[in-house]
């Protein structure tokens, strides 16, 4: 897979090949850019091994003619590529009705899979080995397409909906009104919420949209507060879910880690000190520490809560927990096969 550097590059390269009629050679491009000129000549040779519609005369390099006249206005290569992105990124919405609407639309702006090999729309399938974005999927969100589009509607035409909904952690089926304000994927936990006023409980709460097992459309309406914003509903919280009490919590990440950590922007709140020893410190004020506890505990023993003295007591004996766990002969279970094999 190509480097970041290295991606930008093609895409400068292809950004001045698709505006150029007679082509540009190898030394111009380089001398534009302050690039090496074997280097351009390694990434022309990538871009026309991966399928690029390139051509090359007289050392000029150019896009084939025809290429640009699928659409009805032109569409810079660039575009494409941030297209072709955005497909990639609806990945975990698939069988949902976002990514059928969205599949329609890329087809009308690039063209269907079909297109002749020397027109605009082919040129999607030939960047793919130029820009990827790797998923595993962690929910299948084609099971709930029809709750998915009854949420939607419903967030669109400001709907109460009487929803099923099922919490694992207490193992508790509810049965609920909602008005849903809004949906919103996160894409850290890859998994799709609706924040709703929940008539049940009487305040706003985040629903999963794999936890619901039904939700049916009501005649009444709502309207969404002037003052609720997704913003500052998410403003104090890690990731995803609320609490109702703010809590500063401060860590300590050993060297090893220290980098990459650092690298990384975790929450809005965070400040970040770099320690004589290599380490970090990170600093943030949160609403709820449950989802803090799992970052926390990614880290094993790299990771030290410096505060609050509550959660550093917390995360102290899950270490122990799971230390006593590890040391502990396995325990075997009966698996089906094993279960099927003795019947």
């Amino acid at each position: 897979m190509p480097r970041g550097g290295q991606v930008g590059r093609w895409l400068q390269l292809l950004q001045e090949l698709s505006e150029s009629r007679r082509g540009l050679s190898a030394e111009i491009l380089a001398r534009r850019h302050g690039w090496h000129v074997r280097t351009v000549h390694r990434d022309l040779a990538a871009l026309d091994h991966a399928g690029v519609p390139l051509a090359s005369d007289g050392g000029r390099w150019k896009l084939v003619d025809g290429w640009k006249h699928t659409l009805p206005f032109p569409m810079p290569v660039g575009e494409k590529l941030a297209l072709h992105a955005a497909r990639l990124l609806m990945r975990p919405y698939a069988g949902t009705p976002f990514a059928r609407d969205f599949g329609r639309l890329y087809d009308r702006l690039g063209g269907p899979h079909a297109a002749a090999p020397d027109r605009q729309g082919a040129l999607f399938q030939r960047l793919r080995p130029v820009l990827t974005a790797p998923s595993e999927l962690a929910i299948d969100y084609g099971r709930f397409a029809g709750l998915v589009e009854t949420l939607a509607t419903a967030c669109e035409q400001r709907q109460t909906v009487r929803a099923v909904y099922f919490v694992d952690a207490r193992r508790e089926l509810t049965r609920r009104d909602l008005d849903p304000y809004h949906l919103h994927f996160d894409p850290r936990l890859e998994a799709l919420y609706v924040f709703a006023w929940c008539h049940l409980r009487g305040a706003m709460r985040t629903f999963a949209m794999h936890r619901f097992r039904a939700a049916t459309p009501t005649a009444r309406r709502f309207e969404v507060p002037a003052t609720f914003s997704v913003d500052k509903y998410l403003g104090g919280s890690f990731r995803i879910w609320r609490g109702e009490n703010t809590v500063r919590v401060r860590l300590g990440i050993d060297s090893a880690d220290a980098g990459w950590v650092s690298e990384r922007r975790w929450h809005a709140s965070q400040r970040l000190r770099r320690r004589a020893d290599g380490g970090c410190e990170l600093d943030f004020t949160v609403d709820s520490t449950v989802e803090i506890r799992r970052f926390i505990l990614q880290f094993g023993s790299a990771c030290q809560v410096l505060a609050p003295a509550r959660l550093r007591r917390e995360i102290a004996d899950e270490h122990a927990r799971a230390a006593r766990r590890a040391a502990a002969p396995p325990q075997e279970s009966m698996t089906l096969e094993k279960s099927v094999s003795k019947s």
